[in-house]
């Protein structure tokens, strides 16, 4: 009886071992990073973070005053000292699965100059995002950034653009200036003058291997202005192009004998049989590996029988 349980406990290990990987979680990726407005004192401000993902979550810190705060431990018995600068209500938002927002309705020009970010997580990996700088000043309602990349890396001598998708909130006309910073941070910002810096795109150069960052200032005529999260874009190498070594086809078609056309036509017509018949056993897969789902009912076949098997040794021991 025991050795029929330990073949049972075995088979069924072996069958768990053998299910693909493939339900693991991959690690979030933050495809929109938080941008920097200038707010208007006392208007409520909303810094959005958007990444891809399954069961994502989001931890807010903020940098002020020399101290790191965790946003998510607010609401204790003892308030934060920044609290009183933070509007009538602050706190995390979640408008959908993607989306993560942190909002101060009512914020004070006393978290000028503040850093915002968050991390995001599935519960077994996380990301951070960039720190993006709270801006309280006059003035109106910022612009809105629907879009602009994350990063881009391109090879020597490629065409790296970067494009910046905005919408006016006060229904006024938009103008772009494109900026770098060597620093990554706002405060360390240069205009960028080569003929593009007005418009909602920028061709960056890429005349030289290494990473140089961008940010794109918006600005409403109205009055409004937001800062872009910075772009890293990234040059390398230039890869040569190889030829393939399983290529041993001349570039040009042999020629043919007249004698031997139909016995070739017919051994071609074999070949596309047998290649057809090799596509459909591999479930259409051309490389000839054993797909996943084959190997999901091997394992599914091996533990029926071991069960069986087991089954029967249990009922003739009795």
């Amino acid at each position: 009886m025991k050795k029929a349980i330990s073949l049972l406990t075995v088979l069924l290990l072996v069958t768990l071992l053998a299910v693909p990987a493939a339900a693991a979680s991959e690690k979030p990726v933050i495809t929109l990073q938080p941008q920097s407005p200038v707010y208007p004192e006392n208007s409520v401000a909303i810094y959005t973070v958007k990444a891809e993902g399954a069961d994502l979550q989001a931890v807010w810190f903020m940098e002020w005053n020399g101290k790191t705060y965790n946003l998510s431990e607010i609401g204790g018995a003892a308030q934060q000292d920044w609290e009183g600068y933070a509007g009538e209500s602050y706190g995390p938002r979640k408008p959908d699965d993607n989306t993560f927002a942190f909002l101060f309705e009512g914020i004070g020009k006393e978290l000028d100059g503040a850093r915002l970010w968050c991390e995001i997580t599935n519960g077994r990996d996380s990301v951070a995002s960039q720190k993006n700088r709270i801006t309280v000043g006059s003035g109106k309602m910022p612009p809105e950034i629907v879009s602009i990349p994350t990063e881009l890396t391109v090879e020597l001598g490629d065409e790296a653009e970067i494009r910046c998708v905005a919408r006016s909130t006060d229904g006024t006309q938009l103008s772009f200036l494109w900026y770098e910073t060597d620093t990554g941070r706002l405060e360390d910002i240069r205009a960028v003058n080569r003929g593009t810096e007005t418009t909602d795109y920028l061709l960056c150069e890429t005349d030289q291997v290494g990473t140089r960052n961008y940010l794109c200032l918006v600005e409403s005529v109205g009055g409004g202005k937001i800062y872009s999260s910075v772009v890293s874009v990234t040059v390398t190498e230039k890869q040569p192009i190889t030829a393939d070594p399983n290529n041993t086809h001349e570039s040009s078609a042999p020629e043919t004998d007249p004698a031997t056309a139909p016995e070739n036509a017919k051994q071609g017509e074999a070949e596309s049989d047998t290649a057809a018949l090799t596509t459909g056993e591999t479930g259409g897969r051309q490389d000839g590996s054993f797909p996943l789902w084959g190997i999901a009912l091997l394992c599914a076949a091996a533990a029926g029988a071991g069960f069986g098997a087991v089954y029967a040794l249990i009922k003739k021991k009795r």
